[in-house]
């Protein structure tokens, strides 16, 4: 008995590491990008810095960025300083590397792993749920591969700090999550409320133990701390422009839909917005998070349907995701499979007992992208969760005889429906590629 079982655990150890290869290949083929452009020059010229005599601080906007964004793709940059052109190919295998830990190892760790649906008895069976993430996740993350973004680095630091902190009792699990989570926020500042919930949930599922992890989140955020120092600045754990940009953003989020980077020509900025909400915005601006959540709740109940397009327009991806073309142009060719992947695997999370708690990270996280001015790349922690709650509904759950209900079937088609018409009135308004105001979207009804 226990040599069957220690065979069984050995099989389901090496079953990961057939989707794990095969999605690191499947990424590496699509090929470098022609050029970084944007915010992926910005992030690839600091961390060039790191090798020349330019200031990291002023190459990779230091004033705005996290302190640990030259660091991720240090390595790529070191290729391409000794060999030049070597580092779009360095960045590719860099981030296939990590499309290749979410998708066959964190995402199958989180939805069957919390659900005790990952355990031995199946055999190679237990490889279903895994290759079904790794296939789902080349699909929607395999895209980013190319580019020097933090969209990767960042969703792959937040679901090691869910996995940790969810999944695993060790006595250093908790103080390593934190430390993910303070990772993450110094990468993506966006997964401030997520990783709030997060805290949240271990606060009452654990108590004081949950102390170890906001020890953590203060751990992994101390190389700010020590940057801001080595810069003359004040003590903080932030970057000295935060309060400045969560200002600008709250501006922008008050009645932007959705904002795109065009890479086509042209102006690069796509801007979709709310004509209501911008009319009742224009002549009283918003500066600052307070003054946002003023101006939703000042326009009820118009601002609820506001808050949903701005989820669900997140989800209309297309073949250019992460960036995108102008407005006239866009197709939207991903949208449904990305809806499909959102309703289905939230809802597989929601009626999963031990897989609840993704539900409400992913409930942070569509409250992240309902208060900022949101693009597409932003949704991708929360198509993951998708994408974790999706494996639920594969084998070897379907080898206990539960097999997927026709009622959740029918609900999952009517809500992947709704947020298809709630997208689409979302995005119905767009400006002319440029610069947005208020007043010009008001204008645009």
């Amino acid at each position: 008995m226990v040599v069957r079982e220690r065979q069984r655990h050995r099989t389901t150890r090496w079953a990961g590491l057939g989707p794990a290869a095969a999605l690191f290949t499947a990424t590496v083929a699509q090929g470098p990008a022609g050029g970084f452009v944007y915010d992926a020059a910005r992030y690839f010229n600091g961390s060039l810095a790191l090798f020349t005599d330019a200031g990291v601080a002023r190459e990779g906007d230091l004033d705005f960025r996290g302190a640990l964004t030259p660091v991720v793709y240090a390595p790529a940059a070191l290729a391409e300083h000794l060999v030049g052109g070597a580092g779009r190919y360095a960045v590719l295998v860099e981030n296939a590397v990590l499309v290749a830990v979410i998708g066959a190892v964190l995402l199958p760790g989180l939805g069957p792993g919390l659900a005790g649906r990952r355990g031995p008895a199946a055999g190679w069976l237990c490889a279903v749920p895994t290759w079904l993430c790794a296939v789902l996740t080349w699909l929607v993350a395999a895209r980013f591969a190319p580019f020097p973004l933090m969209d990767l680095p960042a969703a792959a630091a937040f679901l090691t700090a869910a996995r940790l902190a969810l999944g695993d009792r060790t006595r250093w699990a908790l103080p390593a999550a934190g430390v993910a989570a303070g990772v993450t926020l110094n990468l993506r500042p966006a997964y401030l409320l997520p990783l709030a919930v997060l805290g949240g949930l271990l606060a009452v599922t654990r108590r004081w133990p949950a102390a170890w992890f906001a020890a953590g989140v203060l751990a992994g955020s101390l190389p700010q701390l020590a940057v801001n120092l080595a810069r003359g600045l004040s003590l903080s754990l932030t970057p000295p422009g935060t309060a400045g940009l969560a200002g600008f953003q709250a501006g922008y989020a008050s009645y932007v839909v959705r904002y795109d980077t065009v890479t086509t020509g042209g102006p690069p900025q796509q801007f979709y917005c709310d004509p209501s909400l911008a009319g009742a915005v224009a002549g009283h601006p918003v500066h600052s998070t307070g003054g946002l959540v003023g101006a939703l709740a000042g326009n009820l109940p118009g601002s609820v349907l506001f808050l949903l397009e701005k989820v669900a327009a997140a989800l209309a991806w297309s073949f250019s995701t992460p960036y995108s073309t102008a407005a006239t142009a866009e197709r939207y060719e991903l949208a449904v499979p990305v809806v499909l992947i959102v309703a289905a695997g939230i809802g597989a999370l929601c009626r999963t007992p031990g897989a609840r708690a993704l539900a409400v990270l992913a409930a942070g996280v569509c409250a992240s992208l309902m208060t900022s001015a949101t693009e597409t790349r932003f949704a991708l922690p929360l198509v993951l969760l998708g994408v974790a709650g999706c494996a639920l509904l594969a084998p070897p759950a379907w080898d206990t005889g539960r097999r997927v209900p026709l009622r959740f079937a029918a609900t999952v088609l009517v809500a992947a429906a709704v947020l298809g018409a709630v997208a689409a009135a979302g995005l119905a308004h767009p400006l002319p590629p440029g610069p947005a105001t208020a007043a010009a979207c008001a204008a645009n009804g």
